[in-house]
């Protein structure tokens, strides 16, 4: 008989990431083609390839296209952040569920290592950058007020930009080959997004790679306590931020800050430079998010000449030659892109831990929590996934109507569009600061996504993948741990620090022995009121020592092994742990425990 599943593979989840990597593939060849056919034709006929479309449509379809660009590079993107957890697992280093995904570079693995993950990001910078550059326009009243000659057959539709189709293919690939790399190179135990079920294939034996141990007496101290001993601790109603527990938090939102502080500054200094006077640019009335050309001129105006259309900004630089005019200009404007596509990367990581913490404070809600899902469902589902995705691709468009590539008339920078792409970022740096104070409520403590507080936290591992959590043994101090059933919620004045016991083989709880808290003989313990001197427990190891003395002490016959330890941490599906429980496991939660988080 088949020993039973200890953790969700999440097949589905695979299978839509391989099928996003073989899209990849697909639309990367296919832009290399198209913009290889569209060079050729170039070169023998002397003109551009050119389509028949609406000026509405011109500033629309980059739009579609960014979301295509995003939904692919997320799918292609989970292989390798998959790729990356198992690959720090097995170097010991996986202390989040989530990580700076091409900031980290295990030791041992190549696909995740310092150059792929540079490769990895110019891909992601070629495939964004390139989506606004591909059809290019003629503006005919554009071109007047600027004093440009141009062609009246260049007015009809857009032109294909054969540069921006062969960027936009070489960006797929690059991210595809890594990706591919990544997946056949790396043995993925879970592709679940849960970060319980990722801290319970971290607890067990079923993989090459570095296994992490629950430690005793912590069942009450959250990620931000992790570096400290163990000791009692009394439950909180409200835990601490996401900016206290990860280090990396602080330097992405300097990061996402400074966005709109420069994308502001720039706005201000063309706006600026148009009042004066520029003969390069002409000043406009119109704020419309769409950028719009009339032609019409207005002889009442104190600069150079004005219009009652949007401001623009024409720097030239080259595209006076076709393809051969705008590499310069393509990689102009993805060298200004990159740095927004490294700060909305860096931006997933505060999601992601924000969306670990959800899923584990599952555990104190009405109906627990379930690591058997699928995590494309879960990202589809989540506000914070989905807000995301909708500011990468919102920030991208709208920097491609900020700076633009004009056929004939070279690069062209618009202020409205830029003050609205400023607030773009702005919104994005407000979602990543509100994210990062929020104090999550209820007596759980909070891990956001630090495996080891997971492994310290949950004492019960359900084969049924529904898990709650509460007070487990009644007591000063107490202990909480995780079950089937529901468990009522700790109680505020009292301490929790207790461990299961280990001088039996069965599943019985028992609080952490006077032993060691105090080494001399104390009276029986007023549960309503705290111990003597709780806060001044001794250090994680003098209690371990004192432990291990209590354990020689009462040992019995049956005295577990160091893997009889191991099983009762690893639960019976089914079960609580604690004989006799049940009757306080259907109580209602105490208050505070939020139902609405």
């Amino acid at each position: 008989m088949a020993a039973p599943q200890k953790h969700d593979d999440n097949v589905l989840t695979r299978a839509w990431c391989v099928c996003g990597l073989v899209v990849s593939w697909i639309f990367g060849i296919s832009s290399l083609l198209a913009g290889g056919i569209c060079v050729y034709l170039e070169v023998r006929d002397g003109n551009a390839a050119h389509i028949i479309l609406s000026h509405t449509w011109r500033e629309v379809l980059p739009l579609g296209l960014n979301i295509l660009v995003t939904l692919l590079n997320d799918s292609m993107g989970y292989v390798h952040t998959c790729s990356l957890r198992w690959s720090l697992q097995r170097e010991g280093k996986l202390d989040f569920n989530s990580n700076l995904r091409l900031l980290t570079a295990p030791t041992h693995s190549r696909a995740n290592g310092v150059i792929p993950n540079a490769v990895y990001l110019l891909g992601i910078v070629l495939s964004y950058g390139s989506t606004s550059l591909i059809f290019l326009s003629l503006n005919p009243e554009l071109a007047r007020l600027l004093g440009k000659a141009y062609d009246r057959a260049d007015i009809d539709g857009v032109h294909i930009n054969a540069v921006a189709l062969l960027t936009l293919g070489a960006g797929f690939l690059l991210q595809a080959i890594i990706t591919n790399w990544a997946l056949l190179e790396t043995n993925i135990p879970t592709w679940s997004s849960n970060p319980l079920d990722v801290a319970r294939a971290c607890t067990v034996d079923e993989h090459d790679g570095q296994r992490v141990e629950p430690r005793i007496g912590r069942c009450m101290m959250s990620v931000h306590l992790a570096e400290q001993d163990a000791r009692c601790c009394k439950p909180t109603p409200k835990q601490g931020r996401m900016i206290m527990a990860h280090s990396h938090v602080r330097r992405i939102l300097i990061l996402l800050w400074i966005l709109p502080v420069l994308s502001g500054i720039w706005g201000g200094a063309v706006y600026g430079y148009l009042l004066k006077g520029s003969r390069n640019g002409v000043f406009g009335r119109s704020w419309s998010l769409l950028p719009v050309f009339t032609g019409s001129t207005d002889s009442n105006c104190s600069t150079h000449q004005c219009t009652d259309g949007t401001s623009v900004l024409n720097v030239g630089w080259s595209a006076a030659n076709g393809a051969a005019g705008t590499v310069g200009a393509v990689f102009l404007i993805m060298a200004f892109q990159s740095i927004i596509t490294l700060a909305l990367h860096c931006a997933e990581l505060i999601v992601n831990l924000s969306r670990d913490e959800g899923v584990y404070r599952a555990l104190i809600g009405p109906r627990g929590t379930n690591g058997h899902y699928n995590s494309v469902h879960a990202a589809v589902t989540s506000w914070q996934t989905l807000f995301l995705f909708a500011l990468k691709a919102g920030v991208h468009w709208m920097f491609g109507l900020a700076i633009n590539l004009q056929f004939q008339l070279g690069v062209n920078m618009h202020p409205p569009q830029i003050i609205y792409f400023s607030a773009f970022t702005l919104a994005a740096a407000i979602f990543g600061l509100l994210l990062s104070v929020w104090r999550p409520r209820g007596y759980l403590p909070a891990s956001y996504g630090h495996i080891q507080t997971m492994a310290d936290v949950v004492d019960d591992w359900a084969d049924s993948g529904c898990m709650f959590w509460g007070e487990k043994v009644a007591g000063n101090p107490g202990y909480t741990g995780t079950s089937t059933h529901r468990l009522k919620q700790p109680d505020e004045r009292m301490w929790y620090g207790g461990q299961r016991d280990v001088r039996h083989s069965g599943t019985r709880i028992s609080a952490v022995p006077t032993e060691l808290h105090n080494l001399g003989p104390s009276p029986a313990p007023d549960f309503h009121t705290p111990p003597p001197n709780p806060p001044t427990a001794p250090p994680y190891s003098a209690q371990h020592n004192t432990f291990a003395q209590w354990v020689q002490q009462g040992q019995t016959q049956n005295r577990p092994s160091h893997n009889s330890l191991n099983s009762a941490y690893s639960g019976v599906s089914g079960h609580s742990g604690y004989s006799g429980h049940s009757a306080q496991s259907s109580q209602p939660f105490l208050s505070g425990y939020n139902r609405g988080w």
